[in-house]
């Protein structure tokens, strides 16, 4: 679970900007909130701001520390550090996560040259109690690691960090994995590592328009909920049946290297989790898949039943709001995952996105939900507490900052309508539009 995420240096983040889901002291809908240990977690949060505010490289800094995790800095762009000032390209760039996962807390991070395309330093830290417990601390300047857990009995975990202490390329947590995973070691030793990993990668979802998306979410035995869903969000689908297919048709779909890593991920979670069916969406149209005996696999197209209709209709017949829903569906299917949703409101109707939320807030999941967007029903104490909202406003240099409504609690009453107080300018993070504008 998600406690908070800190991020410097990068895009239009100058300063250090910290995102939290603490819950403050409101106490209104008090089912918001996730208890861990000491703290209490929301299980929801908005970010607003105009165009062009920066709200979205909130959401674009964990999906490119994912890649950092996975692939390493080799690949990454290096310009995306903030270019409002000239000198901050030979600047590090920060990323940090603060995570409650099972009975522990954790502080993950790392720092890089995004100019440089190198690492700077990398740590793993148990906050669980009050000495802190170093897991793995990496200096790559002074080309030293530190560790309270190293011993002899252990040696490939000490061998992978020494080997390390010049990699300026690849994050440790996921060469520590990969090498776990490879040998399929699942030794209790190595379980703050693997669970840490596990969230930031597995358990973390950035849903965005893309080519693909894999669900390890089976929609055929989660089909009853899925409908009921749809059902009370007025989209008149009734049933959906599979039709076989092949995993040739899938191969068209898509490139040859996006084709090779879903295949990949599909073998890596198989081996992990037996007897999987996943769901798959290419553009807009959705399979289930599973791996079978000696590399083949069991492909199905998912088909929709209307109602007051007996025909089947694709996915790719569907309204661009009933594929949405159907993308974001698995927030409601699942347990203890992270979902970043980039503009929500996209292609659904207010009343849509308005109930949405509501389901989602009012369900018994563990899931957390983060969002950007500018839809103003989200915007109301009926529906929301004043510490789930947070606002990206831009500064003079370009620079985004970003905070949380509960900073002006003596302003947000909760007798007071927020969207209108918002769009007054009572909080900032609104465009500035001239009015008297003549050509």
């Amino acid at each position: 679970m998600l406690i908070g995420f800190k991020v410097k240096n990068f895009r239009s983040f100058r300063d250090l900007q910290h995102f939290s889901m603490i819950a403050g002291k409101v106490r209104n809908n008090e089912n918001h909130i996730l208890e861990k240990g000491k703290y209490k977690i929301l299980k929801f949060s908005g970010m607003f701001g105009a165009n062009g505010s920066g709200k979205s490289n909130l959401i674009f800094a964990i999906g490119v520390s994912q890649i950092l995790i996975t692939k390493g800095i080799r690949d990454l762009i290096n310009n995306l550090y903030y270019r409002g000032t000239p000198d901050l390209k030979n600047e590090d760039s920060y990323f940090e996560y603060e995570l409650a996962l099972g009975d522990k807390l954790y502080s993950y991070g790392f720092e890089i040259n995004i100019y440089k395309k190198e690492i700077v330093s990398e740590w793993l830290i148990d906050m669980t109690k009050s000495k802190e417990k170093i897991i793995f601390e990496r200096d790559l300047k002074k080309f030293d690691y530190k560790s309270d857990i190293l011993t002899k009995k252990y040696s490939n975990f000490s061998n992978c960090l020494d080997e390390m202490k010049k990699n300026k390329e690849n994050l440790f947590l996921g060469e520590m994995v990969r090498r776990l995973y490879m040998a399929n070691n699942m030794d209790l030793y190595f379980n703050d590592i693997v669970e840490v990993y596990k969230f930031l990668i597995q358990d973390t979802n950035i849903i965005r328009p893309s080519t693909h998306k894999l669900f390890d979410v089976d929609y055929l035995k989660n089909k009853d909920k899925i409908l009921k869903i749809l059902q009370a969000l007025d989209i008149d689908i009734v049933d959906f049946i599979t039709e076989k297919d092949d995993i040739k048709n899938i191969k068209l779909k898509l490139v040859e290297n996006d084709f090779n890593n879903l295949m990949n991920d599909i073998q890596v979670l198989s081996s992990r989790y037996k007897n999987i069916r996943f769901t798959l969406r290419i553009e807009n149209d959705l399979y289930t898949i599973e791996k079978g005996d000696n590399d083949n696999y069991n492909v199905c197209s998912i088909k929709f039943i209307h109602k007051n209709n007996l025909n089947n209709f694709g996915a790719y017949e569907e309204s661009d709001g009933t594929i949405r829903i159907l993308e974001l569906i698995d927030i409601l299917l699942s347990q203890d995952k992270l979902f970043l949703i980039d503009e929500l409101d996209s292609s659904l109707h207010p009343l849509l996105v308005e109930g949405l939320l509501k389901i989602f807030l009012h369900s018994k999941t563990t899931n957390q939900l983060i969002i950007t967007t500018h839809e103003l029903k989200t915007l109301d104490f009926d529906l929301v507490r004043r510490d789930e909202i947070w606002f990206a406003e831009k500064g003079k240099d370009g620079d985004t900052k970003i905070y949380s409504l509960e900073e002006y609690k003596d302003v947000a009453r909760f007798d007071r309508k927020i969207d209108k107080a918002y769009l007054e300018g009572r909080f900032g993070a609104i465009a500035n539009i001239d009015t008297d504008y003549e050509d």
